[in-house]
């Protein structure tokens, strides 16, 4: 019970600190070009709005044109969702395409796994700008031979696209997350239970999904963090390229608006906090340790 309490405190205090980094880099970034006179007047007023944002919540307001506001409670909620909705979407995409991958790899001859490893290497070292731009120009090339609109890079998607954006942010994770398991992989596969599991007459596929692919999936949740961040950029780049209603869309819309752009992030952050503290429960308890 002690264990506990100090395990949560500890969770509390790392969410509190984060809270309030994110609210001195929001002050900073919005009274760095004030006059140096007022920037520290400016500063300290700033974080105070901040702070009493969470107690204000309802009457927090997002301009919308001509003098126009909107409830922010009534208004980030639709983006919100469909970015999450996008990014989750991809993750577990990333993550299936990525243990396939490697499962069939794996399977293969030596010769094979250096091919399949080099081409996914070479395309990790594409950054992520350049790959998106290529698929621009690719659906340009397409409606000029054929018609057929995929996206329009002025107007965006007509209505919300789901099945396009969730492919495009997750190619470079799932790059990433193949060669992370199969590095893992070949490592499981010199353990002496391997050995023993191949002394038995088990074959390769079932060693590697029976026993591999659970030791495994350690690895997977522990580096989950890197991989949300990487599709974390990896939309926001679509959600410009392609002219996207999405969350980041909301954030740059109200980049004027210090105490919306505050509790964006905010709001931005808690998803992956508390899905960063479910992992680490779960690889506590794959690695025989108690969870909370």
């Amino acid at each position: 019970m002690i264990q506990t309490s100090r395990i949560i405190s500890k969770y509390l205090l790392q969410f509190c600190l984060t809270i309030f980094g994110i609210g001195l880099i929001t002050a900073t970034s919005f009274t760095l070009f004030l006059p140096k006179g007022e920037r520290l007047v400016e500063f300290w007023n700033q974080l105070q709005i901040f702070f009493w944002s969470f107690f204000y919540f309802d009457n927090l307001e997002v301009y919308l044109k001509e003098f126009q506001y909107a409830p922010f409670s009534s208004v980030f909620l639709e983006p919100y969702i469909y970015s999450f909705t996008i990014l989750l979407s991809a993750f577990l995409l990333s993550i299936f395409v990525a243990l396939f991958i490697a499962y069939i790899v794996n399977l293969g001859p030596k010769s094979f796994r250096k091919i399949m490893n080099s081409i996914l290497f070479f395309l990790q070292s594409i950054p992520d700008v350049v790959m998106i731009c290529v698929f621009q120009i690719f659906f340009l090339w397409i409606f000029n031979k054929t018609g057929v609109k995929i996206v329009d890079p002025v107007n965006g998607f007509e209505s919300k696209a789901y099945a396009l954006p969730i492919f495009l942010v997750s190619i470079i994770p799932t790059i990433q997350l193949f060669q992370m398991l199969f590095l893992a992989i070949q490592e499981e596969k010199i353990r002496d239970y391997v050995e023993y599991a191949k002394a038995k007459g088990l074959s390769n596929s079932w060693i590697i999904i029976r026993h591999i692919l659970r030791n495994v999936a350690i690895t997977l949740l522990s580096n989950s963090k890197l991989i949300f961040w990487m599709m974390i950029s990896n939309l926001l780049i679509v959600e410009k390229f392609f002219n996207m209603k999405g969350y980041f869309s909301f954030l740059f819309n109200n980049s004027s608006s210090p105490e919306i752009f505050f509790m964006a992030l905010v709001l931005l952050f808690i998803p992956f906090f508390l899905l960063e503290i479910l992992f680490k429960q779960i690889v506590n308890r794959m690695k025989g340790g108690q969870a909370i």
